[in-house]
């Protein structure tokens, strides 16, 4: 036997190809079960990661995609009607989400959007002295 053939025998691979030393992978890939526990009044859950998009999604946002490109007008009622539909509940869906956050997790939210918007405020209000200040260099320079 050959030293070649004896490291060929032993050599084998155990691993995923891109897989990091010490990152733990999930062993199921797909939908797996949901584990629901009732604990006084709250109800704790686990699992629920990997499921596909459902067949209604897909529709809403191929009909959005066709809008888009399209307009509305290329749309029937229906779709339409669908459309709207789907973007309304998910808009609710994201509302009630955002009130079972905890306290903390709505603080952060809260401040982050204040801190945008703080941001948006400075460069807009920067954004308008230049240009009144441009404005008035240019009245200054047809005025002479």
């Amino acid at each position: 036997m050959s030293a070649a053939e004896v490291v060929e025998n032993l050599l084998e691979h155990h691993g995923v190809k891109g897989m990091k030393w010490g990152v733990r992978r999930k062993a199921t890939v797909g939908p797996r079960e949901v584990i629901v526990r009732d604990t006084r009044k709250k109800v704790k859950t686990s699992g629920g990661q990997g499921h596909p998009a459902s067949p209604e999604a897909v529709r809403a946002r191929t009909i959005g995609q066709i809008a888009k490109k399209s307009g509305t007008k290329a749309l029937s009622d229906q779709d339409l009607q669908t459309y709207a539909r789907r973007l309304s509940m998910e808009h609710q869906v994201k509302r009630l989400q955002y009130e079972e956050k905890n306290a903390a997790q709505k603080f952060v939210a809260r401040a982050l959007g204040r801190a945008g918007n703080r941001t948006v405020d400075d460069v807009s209000n920067a954004t308008s002295k230049r240009i009144a200040a441009r404005l008035a260099r240019t009245a200054a320079v047809a005025a002479a």
